[in-house]
């Protein structure tokens, strides 16, 4: 019930309660019964969905490693996605409340949308999930064994078997479970259950005010994990696992004072867009022996030996300028062969000739209707989560405690309270000016 028909119908009892001259004391107790019973979230499902104009119309892919950049690798406009092969399928939720929360889903798998992107899911490690109402960062970050290896479970026999004084289910909860994969949700219908109300899997009423939205199973009965159930994401970081490798054309220079060098260096990574666009930082040891610039041109200024190291995403090469080699393995004419392919950009990036073999991919999750108890799930990664979005607004946080009178501080209380009040005095006072004329 929102503010506005909440505010139309004290008016109506209101105009009602000028007209009676008796029963004040009562009609008050009434009214404030019934703000008290309005602000019980156990009485009433709240629907998250009140907020609008931040639904996403296409969805970015990119792809980098830990600490970045990431690379544009695919973007998706919502045609595409509703081409691919959506699913129609139902997942159970515990949000903060605490309460139970079903939603029924049209989407896409986490996995397919990585896939038709050109991203191989094997060598993913985590994703980070950007939203329309949070800028500067992402909203929150989760990895692929959390989202994608771990078995996740829609629980339909939750909503009557859930303890709202203990906040989790009991040992029934789960008997009536169905594996769910990790889902892009296209449209949904997202709503808090009420005690003792039938699942049901109704798909009539999907809308996009959240679009797009992440969907997960649950692992247990009594974790909550609404709230990382991001909505409104417009793109997708896909963070791989590892590091890039980096190497250089020459390991050891002897120059002259006053040449000139361009030393070239390529990146291997396990998605050639990261190969084809990293830009390479390059520093010396000793820029009054050697200076180099952003493209890996190096100029011989003095006698002496220098050291210049090109770097990129946690990996790094050297060349010693009129020196002896100090480490690593050299590569080209150094290494006694013949220099490896590439093919050089503009920023002095080669590519490699052939692409670094992928890792491992593991078995392809087969998805069908399962009984299973599970025990606690495995943690999300956390520590650069980006908040609490403000649909989330009448949540607690996971770490707070629970106030037993935190309803004395609703607004509709006290405002039913101070209408109690003054009707109590009117009525107090009619009676008293109805004794005196009769006395009189």
């Amino acid at each position: 019930m929102t503010g506005r028909m909440m505010g139309r119908m004290m008016g109506r009892v209101i105009k009602r309660i000028i007209k009676i001259k008796r029963g004040f004391p009562v009609i008050a107790l009434l009214l404030f019964a019934l703000a008290q019973t309005l602000t019980c979230p156990a009485v009433f499902a709240l629907d998250d969905d009140e907020y609008g104009g931040y639904a996403a119309d296409a969805l970015t892919v990119k792809v980098g490693y830990f600490g970045g950049p990431y690379y544009e690798k695919a973007v998706f406009t919502l045609d595409e996605l509703w081409a691919m092969d959506v699913r129609y399928l139902d997942y159970t939720f515990i949000d903060n409340m605490p309460s139970v929360v079903i939603d029924h889903v049209a989407g896409v798998t986490l996995a397919d949308v990585t896939d038709a992107a050109g991203i191989d899911i094997g060598s993913v490690q985590s994703f980070n999930f950007w939203t329309n109402d949070k800028e500067g960062s992402y909203y929150t970050s989760l990895t692929k064994s959390y989202l994608i290896d771990t078995p996740r479970y829609c629980y339909y026999s939750l909503p009557d078997n859930f303890d709202y004084d203990e906040g989790a289910g009991n040992e029934y909860a789960v008997l009536d479970a169905a594996r769910v994969p990790t889902m892009i949700a296209l449209a949904d219908d997202w709503n808090r259950a009420l005690a003792g109300a039938s699942f049901g899997s109704d798909y009539l009423n999907l809308h996009t005010n959240t679009r797009f939205r992440l969907i997960f199973g649950q692992t247990d009965a009594h974790t909550r994990t609404a709230s990382n159930s991001a909505k409104w994401i417009h793109a997708v970081e896909v963070t791989l696992g590892g590091a890039p490798t980096l190497t250089v054309d020459r390991s050891v220079l002897d120059l002259k004072v006053g040449s000139v060098f361009r030393s070239e260096a390529r990146v291997l990574a396990a998605d050639p867009v990261i190969s084809a666009n990293a830009r390479i930082e390059w520093s010396s040891s000793d820029e009054s022996v050697a200076t180099v610039d952003e493209n890996g041109e190096i100029t011989v200024h003095s006698e002496g030996e220098a050291t210049v190291t090109a770097n990129f995403g946690g990996a790094s090469a050297s060349v010693v300028i009129n020196g002896a080699a100090t480490g690593g393995a050299a590569t080209g004419a150094d290494a006694g062969g013949e220099t490896p392919a590439r093919t050089e950009s503009e920023t002095g990036v080669s590519t490699p000739s052939e692409e670094a073999a992928p890792a491992d991919t593991p078995d392809r999750v087969t998805i069908g209707r399962e009984i299973s108890v599970l025990g606690p799930p495995k943690a999300a990664s956390e520590s650069d989560a980006g908040g609490v979005q403000n649909w989330r607004g009448e949540e607690m946080a996971e770490g707070a405690s629970e106030l037993p009178v935190i309803l004395e501080k609703n607004p509709a209380v006290l405002f039913a309270a101070a209408l109690a009040l003054i009707i109590f005095a009117l009525g107090g006072l009619l009676k008293f000016t109805a004794y005196n004329k009769e006395i009189l």
